[in-house]
Protein backbone atom coordinates (compact mmCIF):
# COMPACT_ATOMS: atom_id res chain seq x y z
CA UNK A 1 0.00 0.00 0.00
CA UNK A 2 2.87 2.30 0.82
CA UNK A 3 4.52 1.78 -2.49
CA UNK A 4 1.33 2.29 -4.48
CA UNK A 5 0.95 5.47 -2.75
CA UNK A 6 4.52 6.21 -2.99
CA UNK A 7 3.97 5.75 -7.12
CA UNK A 8 0.95 7.49 -7.60
CA UNK A 9 2.93 10.26 -5.64
CA UNK A 10 5.24 10.71 -7.71
CA UNK A 11 3.38 10.53 -11.15
CA UNK A 12 1.33 13.76 -9.45
CA UNK A 13 4.58 15.76 -9.45
CA UNK A 14 5.94 15.05 -12.96
CA UNK A 15 2.44 16.03 -14.05
CA UNK A 16 2.33 19.59 -15.05
CA UNK A 17 -0.44 22.56 -13.54
CA UNK A 18 -1.43 23.64 -16.60
CA UNK A 19 -1.09 23.19 -20.55
CA UNK A 20 -2.04 25.90 -23.51
CA UNK A 21 -2.25 24.77 -25.92
CA UNK A 22 -3.25 25.34 -29.76
CA UNK A 23 -1.80 28.85 -29.76
CA UNK A 24 1.45 30.81 -31.90
CA UNK A 25 3.66 31.54 -28.97
CA UNK A 26 6.48 34.11 -29.52
CA UNK A 27 9.08 33.29 -26.98
CA UNK A 28 11.15 35.73 -27.53
CA UNK A 29 13.92 33.06 -26.95
CA UNK A 30 16.65 32.71 -29.70
CA UNK A 31 17.23 28.99 -28.89
CA UNK A 32 13.22 28.40 -29.33
CA UNK A 33 11.46 31.33 -31.05
CA UNK A 34 7.46 30.45 -31.49
CA UNK A 35 5.92 27.03 -30.12
CA UNK A 36 2.24 26.19 -30.01
CA UNK A 37 2.16 24.59 -26.66
CA UNK A 38 3.51 25.01 -23.15
CA UNK A 39 3.27 23.03 -19.98
CA UNK A 40 3.25 24.77 -16.64
CA UNK A 41 4.53 23.31 -13.26
CA UNK A 42 4.56 24.94 -9.95
CA UNK A 43 4.89 28.48 -11.42
CA UNK A 44 7.57 27.98 -13.93
CA UNK A 45 7.76 26.72 -17.67
CA UNK A 46 8.68 22.95 -17.91
CA UNK A 47 8.65 21.57 -21.46
CA UNK A 48 6.60 23.12 -25.22
CA UNK A 49 4.71 21.18 -28.03
CA UNK A 50 5.50 17.81 -27.90
CA UNK A 51 7.69 17.64 -25.08
CA UNK A 52 4.79 18.97 -23.31
CA UNK A 53 2.51 15.97 -23.85
CA UNK A 54 4.46 13.34 -20.96
CA UNK A 55 3.27 15.97 -18.85
CA UNK A 56 -0.39 16.19 -19.36
CA UNK A 57 -1.52 13.82 -16.17
CA UNK A 58 -5.19 13.39 -14.98
CA UNK A 59 -5.30 16.44 -13.23
CA UNK A 60 -3.70 18.89 -15.64
CA UNK A 61 -5.66 21.58 -16.56
CA UNK A 62 -5.70 22.44 -20.51
CA UNK A 63 -6.36 25.82 -21.84
CA UNK A 64 -7.17 25.78 -25.35
CA UNK A 65 -6.20 29.50 -27.02
CA UNK A 66 -7.98 28.86 -30.28
CA UNK A 67 -4.99 29.98 -32.13
CA UNK A 68 -4.55 33.31 -30.58
CA UNK A 69 -1.08 34.35 -29.89
CA UNK A 70 1.26 34.14 -27.10
CA UNK A 71 4.32 36.49 -25.70
CA UNK A 72 5.78 36.97 -22.64
CA UNK A 73 4.31 39.28 -20.02
CA UNK A 74 5.76 42.63 -20.82
CA UNK A 75 8.07 44.90 -18.40
CA UNK A 76 7.50 48.62 -17.55
CA UNK A 77 11.00 49.70 -16.97
CA UNK A 78 10.64 53.00 -15.80
CA UNK A 79 7.00 53.88 -14.69
CA UNK A 80 6.14 55.20 -11.32
CA UNK A 81 3.22 53.31 -10.25
CA UNK A 82 2.19 54.63 -7.10
CA UNK A 83 2.10 57.86 -8.19
CA UNK A 84 -0.26 56.30 -10.79
CA UNK A 85 -2.23 54.70 -8.20
CA UNK A 86 -2.37 57.95 -5.99
CA UNK A 87 -3.91 59.70 -9.37
CA UNK A 88 -6.96 57.30 -9.34
CA UNK A 89 -8.00 59.41 -6.02
CA UNK A 90 -7.77 62.84 -7.67
CA UNK A 91 -8.88 64.42 -10.82
CA UNK A 92 -8.24 63.15 -13.92
CA UNK A 93 -7.16 66.02 -16.19
CA UNK A 94 -6.11 63.91 -19.41
CA UNK A 95 -6.56 65.83 -22.56
CA UNK A 96 -9.42 62.96 -23.48
CA UNK A 97 -10.72 63.75 -20.48
CA UNK A 98 -10.55 67.52 -20.30
CA UNK A 99 -9.77 68.94 -23.85
CA UNK A 100 -9.95 72.76 -22.94
CA UNK A 101 -9.16 75.36 -19.97
CA UNK A 102 -13.16 75.42 -19.48
CA UNK A 103 -13.52 71.67 -18.78
CA UNK A 104 -10.35 71.72 -15.90
CA UNK A 105 -11.99 74.95 -14.29
CA UNK A 106 -15.50 73.07 -14.70
CA UNK A 107 -13.82 69.85 -12.87
CA UNK A 108 -11.96 72.23 -9.95
CA UNK A 109 -15.57 73.74 -9.31
CA UNK A 110 -17.32 70.69 -9.01
CA UNK A 111 -14.86 69.14 -6.39
CA UNK A 112 -14.65 72.61 -4.56
CA UNK A 113 -18.42 71.76 -3.56
CA UNK A 114 -17.65 68.60 -2.73
CA UNK A 115 -14.67 69.30 -0.03
CA UNK A 116 -14.91 71.50 2.81
CA UNK A 117 -13.25 74.88 2.48
CA UNK A 118 -9.53 74.73 2.96
CA UNK A 119 -8.79 70.91 1.88
CA UNK A 120 -6.30 70.84 -1.56
CA UNK A 121 -7.97 70.16 -4.99
CA UNK A 122 -5.66 67.62 -6.43
CA UNK A 123 -4.95 66.93 -9.86
CA UNK A 124 -2.98 65.24 -12.51
CA UNK A 125 -2.86 65.18 -16.50
CA UNK A 126 -2.80 68.56 -18.37
CA UNK A 127 -0.95 68.91 -21.42
CA UNK A 128 -0.83 72.57 -22.63
CA UNK A 129 0.40 71.48 -25.94
CA UNK A 130 -2.68 69.59 -25.95
CA UNK A 131 -5.63 72.03 -24.57
CA UNK A 132 -7.37 73.59 -27.27
CA UNK A 133 -6.05 76.85 -26.02
CA UNK A 134 -2.83 75.73 -25.92
CA UNK A 135 -1.45 77.30 -22.82
CA UNK A 136 -1.51 76.48 -18.76
CA UNK A 137 -4.73 78.05 -16.71
CA UNK A 138 -3.45 80.95 -14.74
CA UNK A 139 -3.62 81.42 -11.13
CA UNK A 140 -6.46 84.31 -11.59
CA UNK A 141 -8.80 81.14 -13.37
CA UNK A 142 -8.03 78.76 -10.57
CA UNK A 143 -8.58 81.16 -8.09
CA UNK A 144 -11.76 82.12 -9.14
CA UNK A 145 -12.96 78.22 -9.62
CA UNK A 146 -11.76 77.73 -5.64
CA UNK A 147 -11.31 80.97 -3.68
CA UNK A 148 -11.48 78.80 -0.58
CA UNK A 149 -9.38 75.72 -1.44
CA UNK A 150 -5.76 75.49 -2.69
CA UNK A 151 -5.37 74.16 -5.61
CA UNK A 152 -2.53 72.36 -6.89
CA UNK A 153 -2.87 70.00 -10.45
CA UNK A 154 0.15 68.27 -11.94
CA UNK A 155 0.82 68.62 -15.96
CA UNK A 156 1.28 65.44 -17.17
CA UNK A 157 5.29 65.34 -17.30
CA UNK A 158 4.50 65.68 -13.44
CA UNK A 159 7.56 68.37 -13.60
CA UNK A 160 5.39 71.44 -13.65
CA UNK A 161 2.41 72.06 -12.11
CA UNK A 162 0.02 74.90 -11.61
CA UNK A 163 -2.06 76.58 -8.29
CA UNK A 164 -4.26 79.44 -7.33
CA UNK A 165 -3.69 82.03 -4.55
CA UNK A 166 -4.70 79.81 -1.65
CA UNK A 167 -1.86 77.35 -2.27
CA UNK A 168 0.71 80.14 -1.89
CA UNK A 169 -1.27 81.10 1.56
CA UNK A 170 -2.00 77.76 2.82
CA UNK A 171 1.51 76.36 1.93
CA UNK A 172 3.00 79.53 3.45
CA UNK A 173 4.66 81.26 0.29
CA UNK A 174 4.95 85.09 0.04
CA UNK A 175 3.89 86.96 -3.88
CA UNK A 176 7.19 87.63 -4.17
CA UNK A 177 8.90 83.73 -3.87
CA UNK A 178 12.55 83.19 -4.52
CA UNK A 179 13.61 80.40 -6.63
CA UNK A 180 14.85 77.33 -5.48
CA UNK A 181 17.92 75.60 -6.84
CA UNK A 182 16.83 73.26 -9.73
CA UNK A 183 13.29 75.44 -9.68
CA UNK A 184 11.19 78.48 -11.10
CA UNK A 185 8.01 80.37 -10.50
CA UNK A 186 6.66 81.08 -13.69
CA UNK A 187 5.56 85.06 -13.86
CA UNK A 188 3.41 86.49 -16.93
CA UNK A 189 6.26 88.28 -18.83
CA UNK A 190 3.79 90.85 -19.63
CA UNK A 191 2.98 92.31 -15.73
CA UNK A 192 5.68 90.47 -13.67
CA UNK A 193 3.34 88.72 -11.53
CA UNK A 194 2.99 85.20 -11.01
CA UNK A 195 1.17 83.24 -13.80
CA UNK A 196 0.53 79.79 -11.39
CA UNK A 197 3.09 78.02 -13.33
CA UNK A 198 5.59 76.33 -10.87
CA UNK A 199 8.67 74.14 -12.29
CA UNK A 200 10.34 71.65 -11.10
CA UNK A 201 11.73 72.04 -7.44
CA UNK A 202 9.35 74.75 -6.91
CA UNK A 203 6.67 72.53 -6.32
CA UNK A 204 8.29 70.94 -3.33
CA UNK A 205 7.92 74.36 -1.60
CA UNK A 206 4.16 73.34 -1.62
CA UNK A 207 2.67 71.88 1.51
CA UNK A 208 0.73 69.32 -0.60
CA UNK A 209 -1.00 66.46 1.78
CA UNK A 210 0.14 62.91 1.07
CA UNK A 211 -2.43 59.81 1.46
CA UNK A 212 -2.04 57.14 3.98
CA UNK A 213 -0.22 53.92 3.79
CA UNK A 214 -3.86 52.37 3.47
CA UNK A 215 -4.82 54.36 0.95
CA UNK A 216 -2.25 53.93 -1.18
CA UNK A 217 -2.13 50.32 -1.07
CA UNK A 218 -6.11 50.12 -1.70
CA UNK A 219 -5.26 52.42 -4.50
CA UNK A 220 -2.39 49.91 -5.85
CA UNK A 221 -4.30 47.30 -6.05
CA UNK A 222 -6.74 49.12 -8.35
CA UNK A 223 -3.59 50.25 -10.13
CA UNK A 224 -2.23 47.03 -10.61
CA UNK A 225 -5.42 45.75 -12.40
CA UNK A 226 -4.97 47.88 -15.03
CA UNK A 227 -1.39 46.69 -15.49
CA UNK A 228 -2.87 43.48 -15.85
CA UNK A 229 -5.31 44.36 -18.79
CA UNK A 230 -2.11 46.19 -20.40
CA UNK A 231 -0.09 43.31 -20.15
CA UNK A 232 2.08 44.37 -17.68
CA UNK A 233 3.73 41.65 -15.44
CA UNK A 234 7.06 43.50 -13.81
CA UNK A 235 7.31 47.04 -12.99
CA UNK A 236 10.35 49.50 -12.01
CA UNK A 237 9.25 51.61 -9.68
CA UNK A 238 11.81 54.66 -10.39
CA UNK A 239 10.79 56.95 -6.99
CA UNK A 240 10.60 54.94 -4.39
CA UNK A 241 10.94 56.53 -0.64
CA UNK A 242 9.82 55.29 2.86
CA UNK A 243 6.09 55.43 2.07
CA UNK A 244 6.44 53.29 -1.16
CA UNK A 245 8.61 50.74 0.95
CA UNK A 246 6.22 50.32 3.33
CA UNK A 247 3.55 49.95 0.91
CA UNK A 248 5.33 47.45 -1.46
CA UNK A 249 6.30 45.14 1.34
CA UNK A 250 2.97 45.08 3.06
CA UNK A 251 1.09 44.60 -0.48
CA UNK A 252 4.00 41.37 -0.66
CA UNK A 253 2.13 39.61 2.29
CA UNK A 254 -1.25 40.08 0.62
CA UNK A 255 -1.99 37.11 -1.63
CA UNK A 256 -4.13 39.55 -4.01
CA UNK A 257 -0.83 41.22 -5.10
CA UNK A 258 1.04 39.45 -7.90
CA UNK A 259 2.50 42.12 -9.60
CA UNK A 260 6.60 42.10 -9.83
CA UNK A 261 8.36 44.85 -8.71
CA UNK A 262 11.95 46.34 -8.87
CA UNK A 263 12.63 49.30 -6.37
CA UNK A 264 14.43 52.01 -7.93
CA UNK A 265 15.26 54.37 -4.19
CA UNK A 266 15.17 58.19 -4.45
CA UNK A 267 18.26 59.54 -3.84
CA UNK A 268 18.27 63.22 -3.28
CA UNK A 269 15.26 65.33 -1.52
CA UNK A 270 14.02 66.94 -5.00
CA UNK A 271 10.94 67.84 -6.30
CA UNK A 272 9.25 67.67 -2.99
CA UNK A 273 10.25 64.47 -2.29
CA UNK A 274 12.87 63.02 0.58
CA UNK A 275 16.04 61.43 -0.37
CA UNK A 276 17.21 58.41 1.23
CA UNK A 277 20.80 58.16 0.03
CA UNK A 278 22.24 58.23 3.23
CA UNK A 279 20.02 56.16 4.75
CA UNK A 280 20.32 53.00 2.14
CA UNK A 281 24.21 53.64 2.74
CA UNK A 282 24.17 53.43 6.49
CA UNK A 283 21.89 50.08 6.71
CA UNK A 284 24.58 48.61 3.98
CA UNK A 285 22.09 47.93 1.56
CA UNK A 286 23.53 46.82 -2.02
CA UNK A 287 21.88 46.11 -5.17
CA UNK A 288 19.72 43.01 -5.78
CA UNK A 289 18.37 42.55 -2.20
CA UNK A 290 15.23 41.55 -2.03
CA UNK A 291 13.44 38.32 -3.64
CA UNK A 292 12.12 37.97 -7.30
CA UNK A 293 8.36 39.48 -6.31
CA UNK A 294 10.57 42.34 -4.91
CA UNK A 295 13.89 43.81 -4.80
CA UNK A 296 16.08 46.47 -4.90
CA UNK A 297 18.05 47.86 -7.91
CA UNK A 298 19.55 50.97 -6.80
CA UNK A 299 19.51 54.70 -6.51
CA UNK A 300 17.93 56.87 -8.23
CA UNK A 301 18.76 60.61 -9.78
CA UNK A 302 17.37 63.47 -11.38
CA UNK A 303 19.74 65.78 -13.54
CA UNK A 304 16.84 67.78 -15.76
CA UNK A 305 13.37 68.38 -16.53
CA UNK A 306 11.30 67.60 -19.53
CA UNK A 307 10.83 68.50 -22.70
CA UNK A 308 7.01 69.04 -22.67
CA UNK A 309 7.60 71.78 -20.11
CA UNK A 310 11.19 72.83 -22.01
CA UNK A 311 13.26 72.37 -18.79
CA UNK A 312 15.08 69.25 -19.99
CA UNK A 313 19.03 70.39 -20.49
CA UNK A 314 19.30 70.86 -24.41
CA UNK A 315 22.07 71.84 -25.91
CA UNK A 316 20.59 74.62 -27.97
CA UNK A 317 17.12 76.47 -27.07
CA UNK A 318 14.33 75.47 -27.63
CA UNK A 319 12.14 76.86 -30.37
CA UNK A 320 11.29 80.59 -29.94
CA UNK A 321 12.78 80.94 -27.48
CA UNK A 322 16.45 82.61 -27.93
CA UNK A 323 17.94 82.10 -24.50
CA UNK A 324 15.78 79.02 -22.55
CA UNK A 325 18.14 75.45 -22.59
CA UNK A 326 16.51 74.25 -19.58
CA UNK A 327 17.35 73.59 -16.15
CA UNK A 328 19.96 70.96 -14.17
CA UNK A 329 18.98 69.70 -10.76
CA UNK A 330 22.97 69.97 -9.53
CA UNK A 331 26.19 70.76 -10.60
CA UNK A 332 28.65 67.56 -12.43
CA UNK A 333 30.74 67.73 -9.36
CA UNK A 334 28.30 66.89 -6.96
CA UNK A 335 26.75 64.54 -8.89
CA UNK A 336 29.46 62.66 -9.83
CA UNK A 337 30.40 62.67 -5.95
CA UNK A 338 27.27 61.09 -5.18
CA UNK A 339 27.72 58.82 -7.70
CA UNK A 340 30.94 57.68 -6.94
CA UNK A 341 29.84 57.32 -3.14
CA UNK A 342 27.20 55.36 -4.24
CA UNK A 343 28.93 52.78 -6.71
CA UNK A 344 31.76 51.98 -3.80
CA UNK A 345 28.74 50.59 -1.66
CA UNK A 346 27.69 48.17 -4.56
CA UNK A 347 24.73 50.19 -5.66
CA UNK A 348 23.67 50.62 -9.21
CA UNK A 349 22.45 54.06 -10.17
CA UNK A 350 20.00 55.68 -12.82
CA UNK A 351 19.86 58.96 -13.68
CA UNK A 352 17.43 61.02 -15.56
CA UNK A 353 19.19 62.55 -18.47
CA UNK A 354 16.78 63.85 -20.75
CA UNK A 355 18.34 66.27 -22.86
CA UNK A 356 22.18 66.48 -24.15
CA UNK A 357 23.53 68.30 -21.36
CA UNK A 358 21.99 66.26 -18.77
CA UNK A 359 23.50 62.88 -20.80
CA UNK A 360 26.58 63.96 -20.92
CA UNK A 361 27.17 64.90 -17.30
CA UNK A 362 25.03 61.54 -16.74
CA UNK A 363 27.74 59.82 -18.44
CA UNK A 364 30.82 61.51 -16.67
CA UNK A 365 29.19 60.64 -13.23
CA UNK A 366 28.96 56.94 -14.02
CA UNK A 367 32.21 57.23 -15.82
CA UNK A 368 34.38 58.23 -13.28
CA UNK A 369 32.70 55.84 -10.98
CA UNK A 370 34.94 52.92 -11.91
CA UNK A 371 36.32 50.69 -14.61
CA UNK A 372 35.06 50.28 -17.88
CA UNK A 373 34.50 46.26 -16.75
CA UNK A 374 33.53 47.50 -13.07
CA UNK A 375 30.93 49.71 -15.20
CA UNK A 376 29.86 47.03 -17.50
CA UNK A 377 29.30 44.56 -14.32
CA UNK A 378 27.05 46.93 -12.49
CA UNK A 379 24.60 47.67 -15.75
CA UNK A 380 24.39 51.40 -14.93
CA UNK A 381 20.80 53.25 -16.93
CA UNK A 382 19.96 56.58 -18.10
CA UNK A 383 16.68 57.17 -17.68
CA UNK A 384 14.62 58.72 -20.94
CA UNK A 385 17.92 58.96 -22.66
CA UNK A 386 16.04 61.06 -25.24
CA UNK A 387 19.02 62.97 -27.20
CA UNK A 388 21.89 60.95 -27.68
CA UNK A 389 24.60 62.40 -29.54
CA UNK A 390 26.89 60.24 -31.66
CA UNK A 391 29.62 60.84 -28.78
CA UNK A 392 27.11 59.70 -26.05
CA UNK A 393 26.41 56.33 -28.04
CA UNK A 394 29.57 55.55 -28.31
CA UNK A 395 30.20 56.19 -24.63
CA UNK A 396 27.39 54.27 -23.35
CA UNK A 397 28.58 51.52 -25.55
CA UNK A 398 31.79 50.60 -24.42
CA UNK A 399 30.71 50.89 -20.93
CA UNK A 400 27.53 49.14 -21.57
CA UNK A 401 25.43 51.72 -20.20
CA UNK A 402 21.80 50.73 -20.40
CA UNK A 403 19.31 53.63 -22.28
CA UNK A 404 16.10 53.16 -20.42
CA UNK A 405 14.33 54.30 -23.35
CA UNK A 406 10.62 56.09 -22.80
CA UNK A 407 10.03 55.84 -26.29
CA UNK A 408 6.59 55.88 -25.26
CA UNK A 409 6.46 59.84 -25.11
CA UNK A 410 6.79 59.98 -28.77
CA UNK A 411 2.96 58.55 -28.60
CA UNK A 412 1.60 60.62 -25.58
CA UNK A 413 3.54 63.77 -25.91
CA UNK A 414 5.69 63.74 -29.16
CA UNK A 415 3.70 66.39 -30.59
CA UNK A 416 4.85 68.68 -27.88
CA UNK A 417 8.63 67.47 -29.39
CA UNK A 418 7.93 68.55 -32.37
CA UNK A 419 6.72 71.53 -31.17
CA UNK A 420 9.45 72.30 -28.37
CA UNK A 421 12.80 71.13 -30.37
CA UNK A 422 11.58 71.51 -34.55
CA UNK A 423 11.37 68.82 -36.89
CA UNK A 424 15.19 68.02 -37.19
CA UNK A 425 16.24 67.41 -33.33
CA UNK A 426 12.68 65.87 -32.90
CA UNK A 427 13.37 62.89 -35.61
CA UNK A 428 16.31 61.86 -33.64
CA UNK A 429 14.76 61.19 -29.58
CA UNK A 430 14.30 58.23 -28.17
CA UNK A 431 16.91 56.69 -31.49
CA UNK A 432 16.64 53.11 -30.94
CA UNK A 433 17.98 52.42 -33.92
CA UNK A 434 21.06 53.97 -33.43
CA UNK A 435 20.87 52.11 -29.38
CA UNK A 436 20.81 49.01 -32.02
CA UNK A 437 23.24 49.76 -34.33
CA UNK A 438 25.58 50.68 -30.83
CA UNK A 439 24.79 47.67 -29.39
CA UNK A 440 23.18 49.51 -26.41
CA UNK A 441 20.43 47.64 -24.60
CA UNK A 442 17.57 50.08 -24.68
CA UNK A 443 14.37 48.81 -22.79
CA UNK A 444 10.85 50.94 -23.71
CA UNK A 445 9.22 52.48 -21.07
CA UNK A 446 6.31 55.23 -21.16
CA UNK A 447 7.40 56.68 -17.59
CA UNK A 448 3.46 56.69 -15.91
CA UNK A 449 1.69 58.69 -15.26
CA UNK A 450 4.01 61.11 -17.68
CA UNK A 451 1.96 59.14 -20.19
CA UNK A 452 -0.23 56.16 -20.88
CA UNK A 453 0.88 52.94 -19.50
CA UNK A 454 -0.24 50.58 -22.00
CA UNK A 455 2.91 48.97 -23.57
CA UNK A 456 1.70 48.73 -27.20
CA UNK A 457 1.81 52.29 -27.84
CA UNK A 458 5.25 52.15 -26.77
CA UNK A 459 5.51 49.53 -29.24
CA UNK A 460 3.77 50.64 -32.04
CA UNK A 461 5.67 54.12 -31.82
CA UNK A 462 8.73 52.41 -31.49
CA UNK A 463 8.11 51.16 -34.83
CA UNK A 464 6.48 53.88 -36.91
CA UNK A 465 7.54 57.06 -35.26
CA UNK A 466 4.04 58.22 -35.06
CA UNK A 467 2.22 60.73 -32.17
CA UNK A 468 -1.50 60.28 -30.98
CA UNK A 469 -1.80 63.95 -33.39
CA UNK A 470 -0.87 61.51 -36.10
CA UNK A 471 2.72 63.73 -36.72
CA UNK A 472 5.82 61.42 -37.81
CA UNK A 473 8.90 62.19 -35.99
CA UNK A 474 11.08 60.90 -38.98
CA UNK A 475 11.61 57.25 -39.38
CA UNK A 476 15.70 57.04 -39.32
CA UNK A 477 15.04 55.97 -35.83
CA UNK A 478 12.32 53.26 -36.65
CA UNK A 479 12.67 49.37 -35.58
CA UNK A 480 11.07 46.33 -36.43
CA UNK A 481 8.67 44.73 -34.39
CA UNK A 482 10.62 42.06 -33.41
CA UNK A 483 13.12 44.93 -31.80
CA UNK A 484 10.04 46.26 -30.57
CA UNK A 485 8.91 43.65 -28.17
CA UNK A 486 12.26 42.56 -27.50
CA UNK A 487 12.60 46.08 -25.56
CA UNK A 488 9.66 45.40 -23.43
CA UNK A 489 10.64 41.84 -22.63
CA UNK A 490 14.44 40.63 -22.92
CA UNK A 491 15.77 43.81 -22.76
CA UNK A 492 13.62 45.06 -19.98
CA UNK A 493 14.75 42.25 -17.61
CA UNK A 494 18.22 42.47 -19.06
CA UNK A 495 18.02 46.12 -17.13
CA UNK A 496 16.83 44.69 -13.93
CA UNK A 497 19.14 41.58 -13.65
CA UNK A 498 16.10 39.46 -14.33
CA UNK A 499 17.12 37.54 -17.59
CA UNK A 500 17.25 34.32 -15.84
CA UNK A 501 13.50 34.42 -14.30
CA UNK A 502 11.65 36.48 -16.63
CA UNK A 503 11.41 38.72 -19.97
CA UNK A 504 11.04 35.13 -22.18
CA UNK A 505 9.29 32.13 -22.06
CA UNK A 506 12.15 29.52 -21.45
CA UNK A 507 12.24 26.21 -19.59
CA UNK A 508 12.89 27.22 -15.85
CA UNK A 509 11.31 30.93 -16.37
CA UNK A 510 8.31 32.02 -14.32
CA UNK A 511 5.47 31.38 -16.39
CA UNK A 512 4.61 35.26 -16.55
CA UNK A 513 2.63 35.20 -20.07
CA UNK A 514 -0.22 37.13 -21.97
CA UNK A 515 -2.83 36.31 -24.71
CA UNK A 516 -3.48 38.91 -27.31
CA UNK A 517 -6.52 39.82 -29.64
CA UNK A 518 -4.37 39.96 -32.89
CA UNK A 519 -0.57 38.41 -33.80
CA UNK A 520 1.99 41.84 -33.97
CA UNK A 521 4.19 40.45 -36.55
CA UNK A 522 1.49 39.97 -38.66
CA UNK A 523 -1.18 42.79 -38.87
CA UNK A 524 -0.24 46.49 -40.34
CA UNK A 525 1.74 48.36 -37.98
CA UNK A 526 -0.85 51.15 -37.69
CA UNK A 527 -2.73 48.22 -35.63
CA UNK A 528 -0.21 47.53 -32.85
CA UNK A 529 -1.73 50.27 -30.80
CA UNK A 530 -5.21 48.64 -30.83
CA UNK A 531 -3.75 45.04 -30.10
CA UNK A 532 -5.66 44.06 -26.76
CA UNK A 533 -5.10 41.58 -24.23
CA UNK A 534 -7.30 38.82 -23.36
CA UNK A 535 -5.71 36.97 -20.65
CA UNK A 536 -2.60 37.66 -18.46
CA UNK A 537 -0.78 34.98 -16.23
CA UNK A 538 1.47 35.57 -13.41
CA UNK A 539 3.28 32.35 -12.52
CA UNK A 540 0.85 30.38 -13.99
CA UNK A 541 -2.22 32.05 -12.67
CA UNK A 542 -4.56 34.02 -14.61
CA UNK A 543 -4.85 37.65 -12.84
CA UNK A 544 -7.08 39.34 -15.57
CA UNK A 545 -9.32 37.45 -18.40
CA UNK A 546 -11.08 39.86 -20.74
CA UNK A 547 -14.73 39.12 -21.03
CA UNK A 548 -17.11 38.27 -23.75
CA UNK A 549 -18.77 41.71 -23.57
CA UNK A 550 -16.42 43.65 -24.36
CA UNK A 551 -16.61 42.29 -27.98
CA UNK A 552 -13.76 40.22 -28.38
CA UNK A 553 -12.47 36.77 -29.30
CA UNK A 554 -12.44 35.04 -25.97
CA UNK A 555 -10.17 32.48 -24.62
Amino acid sequence: MEGTTSLKQREKNMYADLILYNSVIYTMDETRPTASKIAIKEGKIVAFDQDADPYCGPQTRKIDIKGKTILPGLIESHAHPLNYAANLLELDLRAEVAPDIHSILAAVRKKAEELPEGEWILGMGWDDSKLKERRFPTIEELSAAAPHHPVFLKRTCIHNAVVNQKAFEKSGLSENPVDPEGGHFHRNPETGKLSGLIQENAMSEFAVPTLTIDQLKQAMLQAQQHFYEWGITTVHDMAVKKEEMMVYQQLQKQADFRLKVRLWLWALSQMGWNGMENEVLALGIESGYGNDRLNIQGLKYMLDGSVGGKTAAVSSPYEHEEDNCGLLYMTREKLCDHVARVVKHNLRVSIHGIGERAIDMALEAIEQSGTPEQNKNMRHRIEHCALATKDHLERMASREIIAASSIGFIYSIGDSYLKNLGEKRAERVFPHASFKKYGITAPGNSDMPVCHGNPFYGIYTAVTRKTIGGQQLGTKEAISVQDAIQSYTVDAAYSGFDEEIIGSLSIGKYADLIVLSEDPFTIHSDQLKDIKVLLTMIEGETVFQRTRKEGYSYV
